[in-house]
Formats: structure tokens, C-alpha cells, sequence
């Protein structure tokens, strides 16, 4: 008995001290731009994983946006890759072509993989398989100017609620006001989205050929090019796009702004008098009546060498707990549909982001992150890139250079 005691304390002491100084495994977690606002939320996260999981260890390194992808793809190429690794649907998408990430739909049990909505789920799919576990999306809503609506003779309780109805309020404020009324999401592959809001698809549906030359997307672009050569919105909508957007409205220059609800924080903080004068409405609809989601997501790359681990850390940071203190602490979105039902997405109030919080809530399960997913997308994009500054430029006629780029995505699809 007591050689047998003897064992036991000894198994203990080697147990404490694997999991309190040397833990199986050692996870290197990755996340963009959320140093310092969010550093005591996300140290809460990691503490809380290794409290359960006493032989796991998790680093965190907080990387800026600009250097993610550059870093990330130097980091698996030395060797010592990061373990879960935050990306946008566009980075995911690039790894899981160059088959770089572990899938997820392999990885994660279908009843896991059902708490998330499944059309967020699905934003990270290529060839069939999904390749990131959905964290925080933003879906956008309309944020207005009350006195420039009243000083174009509009009325401030009916923004517009279509795109056709978007632009004529824009073409008003700019003419009976001067200040631009909109920055239209026109600049570089962002009118891929526009022409899927409008109902519009890129593929056709054996994906082997790109039918962005028809007649209604030559004629889409066209009416935007005759607005921009008629100044209905700033000339350089090409060059600063969203961000040129947002300072353009929190120096109240701009009329109306489709953005994330954190935007309006940010307006609150820098331009007081422009927030007093702010309302919010859901973002207009195209005739495709579906929403572009920018999405979150966490990616485990098959470089990680604990690839088990790495994606149960993944699922725990974007649990419905998890997600729903996070979206607690600024104005973004959960991707579980149990942290969406509460009852924190439904209340109104007074502020303009209270009120948007229960807008773009809503659109929750039916919005979509309208990346589009190509094999050599890097040079796709850039090609229809070009395209639509040559338009806009004058350089080709809208036929002219959406047809050039259908046929140059042709050749590599």
C-alpha cells in the first residue's frame, strides 16, 4: 500500500508539473489590431481555455492589418507557423486555395458546426470545403446627415431603402446642397459585390467562365461611370473608398454612408456635432435583396503542429459566450445564432448606435459575405481592378473593359 501511495503522489507531481511548466502543447494565436482596446478581453479569453486546459498554453500576438498576410506566409514557409490565425474571408479564401488551411468542415463535429449561422459558415467554403470557423462580422447599415437631408428637401423619416432610391437622394443632396451625397462602393473589386447586390452573378454555375460582359452589368456600370462624370460623387472614390468615405461624412462632406454600426462610435468621438445629426436606417437593397457581411474568421494552417488543439481553441474563442462579451464591448456581430436570439441584439435606444445594433442585427441570416472565390484570385482581382479604372478613366467604354476582363478571367478559370 504504500509503494502503491507512493506512485500515486509521484503520477501527481509529474502532472502538475507538465501542465504547470512544461504543457503538451504551446498554441501561438494570432489577431488583428486588437492591441491595447481589447487586450484585457482577449488575455480573459486565453486564461479562461487554459484554466480548463491546464496542459495547453496559448501565446498571443496581436498583428497589424497590413503585415498579416505577408507575415503569415513567411511564417509557414520558415517553418514556424502560427497555430490559429485571425483572418478577413479574403486572406481565408487565398490559404485555402493554395491548400494551406486545415478544413474545418472535417475538423468540426456537425453539431458544432450547426450553432453558427450557416450562411456565415458557408462565407469561408472553397471547392466545397470550409476553411476558417466564423468569429465577429459587421453587417452595414445607412448612417445619414439630418440637415442635409432637410437643407436637399428631403425627409429625414424616409431614407431610402433601394439602391435606385440611394442614388436619386445622393444626385439631390449634391444638387441642392453641394456636398456629396454618397461614395458608392464602385472602387476596384468592391463592384463585384455591387453587382451581386443587384442580383447579378460573376460565375456562370459551372464556375468556368466569367459573366460579368452581359448587357445589365455593362449597363450597372455604365450609369455609375455617367454619375462620376457628372460629379455626383467625389473623384477620388476610386483611390481612398471606405476610408475616404467615413472622413468625408465625420467632416460632415458627405450626405449618407453604408457602414459597420462601430463607425458611429468613432463619429461620436471625433465629430460630436455630426453625430448629434446622425440617424440610422438598414442599408438599402439591391435587387439581388442580399447584403454584403464582412466576416471574421479564425484559420488553423496545416503547418501548425497542433492542429487538434488549435482548432478546439478556435471554437472556444468564438463560442456564444465568448462572442456575446465581445460584442458587449464594441459594435460588432456574432456569428453563433444562440448569441445573436439574445435579448441584447433586440433592444432599441436612443443613441444612433443602439438603434443599429438592432438594424444590422437583423440581417443576421440572411446577409452574406459576397467575397468571390477564384482559383489565382491576386491576379483576377487585379485585372478587373483594372477594368473598372479604365471605365472610370475613360480609357476603355464600360463594354469595352468588362468584356476584356470576362475574357481574361476566361483564360485562367
Amino acid at each position: 500500500m504504500r509503494r502503491s501511495l507512493a506512485a500515486v503522489a509521484l503520477a501527481l507531481l509529474l502532472s502538475v508539473g507538465t501542465a504547470a511548466g512544461n504543457p503538451r502543447a504551446q498554441l501561438e494565436f494570432w489577431t488583428i489590431s486588437l492591441q491595447p482596446f481589447f487586450t484585457g478581453y482577449v488575455q480573459g479569453v486565453i486564461a479562461r481555455y487554459q484554466a480548463a486546459h491546464p496542459d495547453v498554453a496559448v501565446r498571443w500576438i496581436d498583428v497589424q492589418p497590413q503585415a498579416v498576410d505577408q507575415k503569415l506566409l513567411a511564417s509557414i514557409a520558415g517553418g514556424v507557423s502560427p497555430d490559429v490565425v485571425n483572418l478577413n474571408t479574403e486572406g481565408t479564401l487565398r490559404l485555402a486555395e493554395a491548400r494551406a488551411l486545415v478544413d474545418m468542415d472535417a475538423a468540426v463535429p456537425a453539431d458544432v458546426r450547426a450553432r453558427y449561422f450557416p450562411n456565415i459558415w458557408a462565407s469561408l467554403r472553397y471547392s466545397g470545403r470550409t476553411y476558417g470557423i466564423p468569429w465577429y462580422v459587421v453587417p452595414n447599415v445607412l448612417a445619414y446627415n439630418r440637415t442635409l437631408f432637410e437643407r436637399a428637401g428631403l425627409d429625414p423619416q424616409h431614407p431610402p431603402a433601394t439602391t435606385d432610391a440611394f442614388i436619386r437622394d445622393a444626385t439631390v443632396i449634391k444638387q441642392k446642397t453641394g456636398v456629396y451625397g454618397f461614395m458608392p462602393n464602385v472602387d476596384g473589386v468592391r463592384m463585384l459585390a455591387v453587382f451581386q447586390e443587384e442580383g447579378l452573378p460573376i460565375l456562370s454555375p459551372d464556375r468556368r467562365h466569367a459573366v460579368f460582359g452581359g448587357p445589365a452589368y455593362v449597363a450597372l456600370l455604365a450609369a455609375y461611370v455617367d454619375l462620376y462624370k457628372h460629379d455626383m460623387f467625389p473623384d477620388d472614390t476610386l483611390q481612398h473608398g471606405y476610408l475616404g468615405a467615413t472622413e468625408r461624412y465625420a467632416g460632415a462632406r458627405l450626405g449618407m454612408l453604408t457602414t459597420g454600426p462601430q463607425f458611429l462610435l468613432r463619429v461620436k468621438n471625433d465629430s460630436p456635432d455630426v453625430y448629434k445629426d446622425t440617424l440610422v436606417a438598414p442599408a438599402p437593397h439591391g435587387r439581388g435583396n442580399v447584403l454584403d457581411l464582412p466576416t471574421m474568421a479564425l484559420v488553423v494552417p496545416l503547418a501548425s503542429r497542433h492542429r487538434t488543439e488549435a482548432a478546439q481553441f478556435a471554437l472556444f474563442v468564438t463560442d456564444d459566450d465568448n462572442q456575446l462579451a465581445f460584442d458587449h464591448q464594441v459594435v460588432i456581430f456574432p456569428s453563433t445564432r444562440k448569441a445573436a436570439a439574445d435579448p441584447f441584439f433586440a433592444r432599441g435606444g436612443a443613441t444612433p448606435e443602439d438603434r443599429a445594433r438592432v438594424i444590422a442585427a437583423r440581417e443576421l441570416g440572411v446577409a452574406r459575405d459576397l467575397t468571390v472565390v477564384v482559383p489565382h484570385s491576386d491576379e483576377l482581382f487585379r485585372v478587373f481592378k483594372d477594368a473598372i479604372e479604365n471605365a472610370f478613366y475613360g480609357r476603355m467604354t464600360p463594354q469595352q473593359a468588362l468584356a476584356w476582363a470576362a475574357h481574361e478571367w476566361d483564360g485562367r478559370l
